[in-house]
């Protein structure tokens, strides 16, 4: 692993939703070879978490993934925030009016090969026709999915310290005072681990009410002659990363935080770690489980709030695309005032199965 050399190279990695970069830290066959490795796993790992949020990358979109319910049926869940049916499929049924065909598809041009298929094995079915009464059902999960608290292994975990030791680089610190950080990355056969998961106290002062965040701190104490640093994801994942223990240069604390979805900074202090739950952390006793369902429970809400703020707007955007076809109105153009209601009413054909679903939602809530 090199150093030194004049690359921008994400703190938190873009994957996930990290905007700031710094030069000086990596080589450019590294920052290649550790995207494709390390950062590529973490963001594995909390993909659910940047789906359901949208986060926005300098390239590409978060990876589509399959998700269960409870009740075992299975999903492609998309970066726009959608579901598709994992597989798809099609039954043929023969009636005295000809072929009825029930299919599951993923996409329309995956329906309209399926029924050029029925059309090559049947001359007389008409695919045009076909095509023309084609019925388009959305539906919505009536089980609730599982989703993974999981983080954590040799990659994750070292694009955790890399994400750590990048932003002491950048705050100014010597890499050679970061001498934990330092060989556990340049050392794959390295047992001792220099990080611990950070769930005794939560220390993270004025978390934004509304908003997912990121942060990434750093304190540097010649005095305990520590460096260590504080890393939090999707306001859940929480872990302390020990960077070095023989520190000597000036005292420093920081901390870069922002909101994934939009970059924009999330202000946020982080506190000093004392002493007794540091050592505790790096023992491997940093994980309490009500303080993790503290975080849980303010974590949560925030995100499928978010999931569901896109899910409306992916319905009106489809409720104005149905209604403006129909109309020849191309998106920034004018509705005329005399069509206004009968638009309305088309846009409510693709916005009616979304709202009934919330009032349904709302009412099984009241219920329970």
């Amino acid at each position: 692993m090199s150093f030194n050399l004049d690359l921008r190279e994400h703190i938190i990695p873009n994957a996930i939703g990290g905007r700031k970069k710094t030069t000086s830290f990596i080589c450019e066959s590294c920052n290649i070879k550790f995207g494709e490795t390390w950062d590529a796993e973490l963001a594995r790992q909390v993909n659910w978490f940047s789906l359901a949020v949208g986060i926005r990358r300098e390239r590409g979109e978060s990876p589509r993934q399959v998700v269960q319910t409870v009740s075992g049926e299975r999903l492609w869940l998309h970066s726009d925030g959608t579901f598709t049916p994992e597989k798809s499929s099609h039954s043929e049924t023969d009636v005295s009016a000809g072929i009825q065909i029930n299919m599951t598809a993923q996409t329309i041009d995956e329906a309209r090969k399926r029924l050029k298929g029925v059309a090559r094995k049947c001359p007389k079915f008409d695919v045009k026709k076909a095509l023309e009464e084609m019925k388009i059902k959305t539906s919505f999960l009536d089980s609730p999915l599982h989703v993974s608290l999981h983080l954590g292994g040799p990659c994750a975990g070292r694009s955790l310290v890399k994400t750590a030791f990048s932003f002491a680089s950048d705050c100014g610190v010597e890499h050679d005072q970061c001498e934990l950080a330092k060989e556990y990355l340049t050392n794959a056969e390295l047992k001792a681990i220099p990080f611990g998961f950070a769930y005794i106290s939560d220390l993270v002062e004025r978390q934004p009410m509304g908003n997912v965040f990121h942060c990434v701190s750093l304190r540097a104490d010649p005095k305990t002659k520590q460096i260590y640093s504080c890393i939090e994801y999707f306001g859940l994942f929480r872990v302390l990363v020990f960077l070095g223990k023989n520190y000597d240069g000036p005292f420093r604390s920081e901390c870069y935080s922002l909101n994934p979805v939009d970059g924009a900074s999330a202000n946020i202090r982080v506190k000093e770690v004392v002493q007794e739950e540091f050592f505790e952390i790096m023992a491997g006793k940093g994980f309490d489980q009500e303080k993790h369902k503290v975080a849980a429970d303010y974590a949560f809400p925030i995100i499928l709030d978010r999931a569901r703020s896109r899910t409306l707007e992916h319905f009106v955007r489809q409720g104005f695309e149905h209604a403006g076809r129909s109309f020849v109105i191309k998106e920034g153009e004018d509705i005329p005032r005399e069509k206004a209601e009968e638009f309305a009413a088309l846009m409510m054909e693709k916005l009616s199965p979304y709202i009934e679903n919330l009032v349904r939602d709302d009412r099984s809530i009241q219920d329970y």
